[in-house]
C-alpha cells in the first residue's frame, strides 16, 4: 500500500477510530465481523511538511534564484546528498537521481535531519538569516491556520 492509499485512524483505548473522511469511507468498505490486517506505521507530521514546503516559497519567493519551489528543493536534494547513484549499465555512465521525502520514504527523525541540512544550505548559498526565515515561516503557517478555521 502506498501512502496516498493509507489511512489515518486514532487509538481510542483498544480501538482505532477514523482520523477523518477518507479514513471513515475506508471503514465502511469493511463488513461488519470481517477481519482485516492492519500494518501500523506512525505518521510523519504533516504539519512539519507543511511548514518545510512553506519555507521553501518563502525562499523562492524573496530570491530570484529557482524559480519554483521543485527547483530550490531538487537543488537543496543534491546539495545534502539526499541522492541515489547508480550505473546505467547499457551506457556505463553513472547516473544521481534526487531521493523522495514522501512520507513513506522518510520518517520524522530522518525528515528533521533532512530540513536542518536544507535550512544550513540555504543560508550559506543565499545569506538568508535562518531565525528570521523560520520566524517569517510560523507566522505565515499560524495566519493560514486562523484564515482556514474562520
Amino acid at each position: 500500500m502506498s501512502d496516498l492509499e493509507g489511512r489515518c485512524f486514532i487509538r481510542r483505548g483498544n480501538h482505532l477510530v477514523p482520523a477523518d473522511v477518507h479514513a471513515d469511507e475506508m471503514m465502511a468498505t469493511i463488513k461488519e465481523g470481517r477481519e482485516v490486517i492492519v500494518s501500523i506505521r506512525k505518521a510523519r507530521s504533516p504539519k512539519h511538511h507543511r511548514w518545510f514546503f512553506a519555507m521553501l516559497r518563502k525562499v523562492v519567493d524573496a530570491t530570484d534564484l529557482w524559480g519554483h519551489t521543485d527547483n530550490l528543493l531538487d537543488d537543496l536534494k543534491h546539495a545534502v546528498g539526499h541522492v541515489a547513484r547508480r550505473i546505467n549499465v547499457i551506457t556505463g555512465r553513472i547516473e544521481i537521481r534526487t531521493k523522495s521525502i514522501n512520507f513513506a520514504a522518510m520518517p520524522e527523525p530522518e525528515f528533521v535531519d533532512f530540513r536542518d541540512r536544507c535550512i544550513a544550505e540555504i543560508v550559506q548559498t543565499t545569506g538568508i538569516d535562518s531565525v528570521a526565515l523560520m520566524e517569517e515561516v510560523n507566522l505565515t503557517q499560524e495566519r493560514t491556520r486562523e484564515n482556514s478555521a474562520a
